[in-house]
């Protein structure tokens, strides 16, 4: 009988991470900054890996690599533990990897964040800040949303007919948010 579903592609290998790795992470975790720091850092990550420590950012993410496992997966990023115990998600977004470092975990350059700011910075360069949407009092809501006061309205019609040339239109310029008047379609 033939399979009806694919199976995996030949090089597809299913990386394990051992069990006793994750306990020596935890432990090493819970010595480091106590029990609620291990316990958040298992919530945040899903599992723990063990691995070489490479380097940390100026947000405080570090950095860390084991060529030990599949080439794909050989390297990650710890965020901080957040000081709280739900909505960690509030606390860390993708966007806080800093440049150089994305190139290092996506296996652009074998070269770790120092070493590329150092050999290919440049001098108009600014300061990585993360993505404002993530930052949720600061982040941009347009007019109308539901967090912002402002009412949505615009001015003028949403579009001008066409006129023959020679001819006048009889648009009005009327704010569309006010609506103490009706439109009247003729």
């Amino acid at each position: 009988m033939t399979r009806l579903m694919p199976t995996h592609p030949k090089g597809w290998a299913y990386v394990q991470y051992p069990f006793a790795d994750q306990l020596k992470k935890f432990a090493l975790e819970w010595r480091i900054g106590g029990l609620f720091n291990a316990i958040n850092r298992l919530r945040m990550m899903n599992h723990l890996r063990m691995g070489r420590f490479v380097g940390e950012d100026t947000n405080g993410n570090k950095y860390y690599e084991n060529t030990n496992v599949a080439y794909g997966r050989s390297r990650w990023v710890e965020p901080r533990v957040p000081l709280v115990a739900f909505e960690m998600d509030k606390y860390y977004d993708s966007s806080q990897t800093t440049p150089e470092w994305h190139g290092w975990l996506h296996y652009v350059s074998d070269k770790p964040g120092p070493l590329m700011r150092s050999e290919f910075g440049q001098t108009w360069q600014t300061v990585h800040i993360q993505n404002p949407s993530m930052d949720r009092e600061t982040a941009y809501h347009p007019p109308g949303h539901w967090k912002n006061k402002m009412p949505r309205g615009r001015l003028g019609p949403k579009y001008e007919s066409w006129a023959a040339a020679g001819t006048e239109t009889a648009s009005r310029t009327r704010n569309f948010s006010d609506n103490s008047h009706t439109l009247q379609i003729e």
